[in-house]
């Protein structure tokens, strides 16, 4: 029999390297003699460079930055010398796990640390930064990025704006640095969401964020306001495209001055990986994440997963913590079935601290009832 173990992150638990140990574990548990083929997994949010680091070997460069409310922080990047290319996960200095619940505000955040890392990877020499959104704080549509560039924001008195989410509907010039920085972009998203409206990056994920409806109306006035100022400036359209919203619109900000290009982050990964040359003879797949829900099936690694399975006609299973998905869902998705790791008798806590074992327990229980074949 031959497996492919397949997972994101379980987030705040286990890292998709992590959960593709367990799994193993669990596997041979009931197949000693599986041919195993393990895959750690993700899309452009947390984990995004780590697991990239473990296909791509990067060096990882320590980095001094400042975090979404500007407080001094350390971090890193992954750098391949080689290629001169730099992977900058945004979450690690613009992130949603960087403060405690009651700061969350993204009227005030800003991704200027996340532009701060850029900076340094640019001035290491890279040619090539691919960036990782997910997991933000941020609705600044990239502004912070790109002012810690050198480009500065003015609002109707010509004085220079700070780079946060309140501040966007206040901009009525943007004037770039003399020197543009020459580098690309490769931007890893899991959301095909557009900059404003209802399908916008302030109403659909701004509220996880800190923000109330006040909040939310402000920062999407806002982003229309920015977009049309750089559409006066630029003639590009920087608000319509998939993906513009992400990570509270930083692909747009960022297509709106650089060569951009915008992907999904698990194909990303599944591509350099080389997943694909495995199912064509794989008996079955075991994929997974923390918490399965109404948006697993918009890009996320899970749904990205069931896709290559479908495509080769290979079943795939999904493990989860938390599974919040109708078995309608599961069918749209095109998994063979979801195992929560625990029941309804077992807690959150229980299941966060023991998500190893719960997760080679479910994996055990996977390759039980499955044979190849059937």
């Amino acid at each position: 029999m031959k497996i492919i173990a397949a997972p994101d992150k379980f987030k705040g638990s286990l890292t998709s390297l992590q959960a593709c140990n367990a799994i193993n574990a669990g596997i041979l548990q009931v197949h000693k003699n599986a041919a195993i083929h393990l895959f750690p997994m993700a899309d452009g949010g947390d984990g995004f460079a780590a697991v990239l680091k473990h296909y791509l070997h990067t060096e990882t460069i320590g980095c001094k930055t400042v975090d979404p409310l500007q407080r001094e922080l350390d971090t890193s990047y992954e750098w391949d010398a080689i290629h001169k290319t730099a992977i900058i996960e945004l979450a690690l200095a613009s992130g949603l796990m960087l403060l405690k619940g009651a700061e969350r505000n993204p009227l005030k955040t800003s991704t200027y640390g996340t532009g701060l890392l850029i900076k340094a990877a640019i001035e290491n020499g890279a040619a090539k930064i691919i960036l990782g959104l997910g997991g933000s704080a941020t609705n600044d549509a990239g502004m912070g990025i790109l002012a810690a560039l050198g480009f500065r924001f003015i609002d109707e008195s010509d004085e220079t704006l700070f780079p946060s989410g309140e501040n966007l509907q206040r901009v009525k010039n943007i004037i770039p640095p003399s020197v543009k920085p020459s580098v690309q972009f490769i931007i890893a998203c899991d959301v095909q969401n557009v900059l404003y409206g209802e399908a916008g990056a302030a109403v659909v994920y701004a509220p996880q964020k800190g923000a109330d409806e006040s909040a939310v109306k402000l920062l999407d006035e806002g982003a229309a306001n920015f977009a049309g100022i750089v559409q006066s400036l630029t003639r590009k359209d920087i608000a319509g495209f998939a993906g513009s919203g992400a990570a509270g619109g930083v692909a747009a900000g960022l297509s709106a001055y650089f060569n951009t290009e915008i992907m999904s982050g698990a194909a990303m990964i599944s591509t350099i990986a080389g997943i694909e040359k495995q199912l064509v003879t794989a008996d079955l797949i075991i994929t997974g994440e923390g918490k399965m829900d109404g948006q697993t099936n918009e890009g996320k690694v899970v749904d990205y997963i069931a896709s290559l399975g479908s495509k080769y006609n290979v079943p795939v299973i999904a493990c989860c913590g938390i599974a919040d998905i109708t078995q309608r869902e599961i069918k749209r998705i095109g998994l063979l079935s979801v195992i929560a790791l625990a029941d309804e008798h077992t807690s959150t806590e229980t299941s966060i601290s023991n998500a190893a074992e719960l997760l080679t327990n479910a994996a055990a229980r996977v390759a039980t009832g499955f044979n190849a074949g059937t």
